[in-house]
């Protein structure tokens, strides 16, 4: 825990998603509200979208970043302007019109269910 989910339009020419992904795990582990090994992050790159009645010329990166319930407003706040500002250093300057967006949400402890295999575990079986 925490799970990150970037996605980003495919017309941001430079835009370097793995590089983005390790800025963000850095600002979450640098929060000190994490194990680093907890942290999961991906990127999907978007093909087909529409910013408003177009995609010529705009364009968008959405970071959503889900964490386990009890924080703060105020720290989950602070999370998300974290890994806005990653974003902000990671996208480069462009032609384009560009959104950059975080929202961060709580993960609902009660289904939210984790195991963790160690390379060499024997697998188990029902």
């Amino acid at each position: 825990m925490p799970h990150l989910t970037l996605q980003y339009t495919a017309n941001l020419d430079g835009f370097d998603a793995s590089a983005w992904l390790a800025a963000a795990n850095q600002a979450l582990i640098d929060s000190g509200h994490f194990d680093e090994l907890a942290i999961k992050s991906r990127a999907v790159r978007l093909d087909h979208f529409r910013v408003g009645g177009t995609d010529a010329g705009r364009g968008f990166v959405h970071a959503q970043l889900k964490i386990m319930p009890g924080r703060s407003p105020e720290l989950r706040q602070a999370l998300g302007q974290a890994v806005l500002d990653a974003l902000r250093h990671a996208t480069p300057a462009s032609t384009l019109h560009c959104q950059l967006c975080v929202e961060v949400e709580e993960l609902a402890a009660s289904t939210y269910t984790k195991a963790i295999l160690e390379p060499g575990q024997p697998e188990s079986t029902p």
